[in-house]
């Protein structure tokens, strides 16, 4: 009885062989993670504050809604400390002063509890799809921006005037699209998270105690306990290569080099 021939992996020729059947060759190039990044707990623990800078951002400015809102804070003071982090002084006031009125007046048709709604739903839009430093499709920092600021200006319209929108607005202006770009320069900056933290924690016990509480638990749920879940279930991360994946070119900037040089 002559031997059967040797499988080969190719669909165009009779084998022989069932259609169900699988060679012990089959997966022989099979290789599994290979590029694998292993994260240490510290790592990942870095990684989460910059979710908990923007949150505390997004916290701030609610806060110095409610201190305008409740007439516990001047917006003089407000005003005063914003042009003073972002350099603006009375160019920026003359310039938005009138748009400000146009901002106050927007939403004022709408109700208190719809405005609450529309502010709590673009601040969760802005922060999931701010950019945290990662390469992924659902990041959009236009989206994201416009959100926090159409959420600024829905609560803008809840204040007594329209220096008070202006006040707030400015301070948005600081938080959601000056203060970014300073947090780049200093990614996963352990000092800038705490005194973030240390500040908001100090105005929200000022307004509330339970929701100090809620925050602070927010705050190791997400600092903390994510990132130990994610080292903890990191094992069970499974990439599987082989020959029919797309060929990848490691040293494609030195190839480019050669080429144009």
């Amino acid at each position: 009885m002559p031997e059967p021939k040797s499988w080969k992996k190719i669909l165009y020729e009779d084998q022989g062989y069932p259609d169900d059947y699988t060679d012990k060759t089959f997966l022989k190039d099979l290789r599994k993670n290979v590029k694998i990044e292993e994260i240490t707990l510290t790592e990942a623990i870095l990684g989460a504050t910059c979710l908990i800078q923007e949150l505390c951002t997004v916290v701030f400015l609610t806060l110095v809604y409610v201190h305008l809102y409740n007439d516990w804070i001047h917006p003089d003071v407000v005003m005063i400390s914003s042009n003073i982090i972002v350099l603006l002084g009375f160019l920026l006031y003359n310039k938005t002063i009138n748009l400000a009125k146009v901002l106050y007046t927007l939403t004022d048709t709408i109700s208190t509890d719809t405005i609450y709604a529309m502010t709590f739903l673009m601040m969760v839009i802005h922060l999931i799809f701010f950019d945290y430093g990662l390469s992924a499709a659902i990041v959009s920092n236009s989206l994201s921006l416009s959100a926090a600021i159409f959420g600024s200006i829905c609560l803008a319209s809840r204040l007594a005037s329209s220096y008070h929108a202006l006040s707030l607005i400015t301070v948005a202006i600081s938080c959601f699209l000056l203060f970014p770009v300073l947090r780049n320069k200093y990614p996963k900056s352990v000092i800038i998270t705490i005194l973030l933290i240390f500040s908001v924690l100090y105005i929200l016990f000022k307004v509330s105690k339970v929701m100090t509480a809620v925050f602070v638990i927010a705050l190791i749920f997400i600092g903390l306990v994510c990132p130990i879940l994610f080292i903890r279930y990191q094992s069970y991360k499974q990439n599987i290569y082989g020959p029919w994946d797309e060929a990848i070119i490691d040293n494609a900037v030195h190839i480019n080099d050669l080429i144009y040089s």
